[in-house]
C-alpha cells in the first residue's frame, strides 16, 4: 500500500517537471532525469537519463532516501538544509521527510524564477471580456 501511494506521488511530481513526454509523465525527457540525479546539473548517468517511468518508481519505493534526497538538493533552494531526508516507520504511523530542513514557499515558487528567468511569463490573468487577457513576468511580481 505505502509504494503505491510513493508511487503515485511520484508520478505526479515527475509529470510536473520540465522536459515531460506524453500526457502522463513517462518516459521522462532528460532534463527531468537530471534533476533526479545526484550531483550538479548536467552530470547525471547516462543510465539516470534514459530511466522510464518504472525503474524511478521503484527506486523510489524502494530507496526513498537516495531518490528524493538529490531532487529535493538540487531543485529547492532551502534556508536551513536537512540532516535527514527520510525517516518512516508506516505501521506505527511515524512519518519524517526532509528533517531539520527549513525552506521558504516564496523563494522556492517565486523568487528564483525572478532571477532566473525575469521574462518568462508566471501568470496569465483572463479578464471577463473573452479574447483579452493580461500576461504577467516574474520581474513584475519584484516591482
Amino acid at each position: 500500500m505505502a509504494a503505491r501511494i510513493v508511487g503515485c506521488g511520484i508520478g505526479r511530481l515527475l509529470g510536473s517537471l520540465p522536459g515531460r513526454a506524453g500526457a502522463r509523465g513517462w518516459p521522462l525527457g532528460v532534463s527531468a532525469l537530471r534533476k533526479v540525479a545526484s550531483g550538479p546539473p548536467g552530470s547525471a548517468p547516462a543510465a539516470v537519463q534514459t530511466a522510464s517511468y518504472p525503474k524511478l518508481r521503484v527506486q523510489a519505493a524502494q530507496q526513498p532516501a537516495a531518490f528524493w534526497g538529490p531532487l529535493a538538493r538540487d531543485t529547492l533552494v532551502w534556508d536551513t538544509p536537512y540532516h535527514t531526508v527520510w525517516d518512516c516507520d508506516f505501521s506505527s504511523g511515524k512519518i519524517g521527510w526532509f528533517l531539520g530542513g527549513q525552506l521558504n514557499v516564496s523563494v522556492n515558487c517565486l523568487d528564483q524564477h525572478v532571477r532566473k528567468s525575469p521574462e518568462s511569463v508566471a501568470l496569465i490573468w483572463e479578464r471577463d471580456e473573452p479574447g483579452t487577457e493580461v500576461r504577467i513576468t516574474y520581474r513584475s511580481f519584484s516591482l
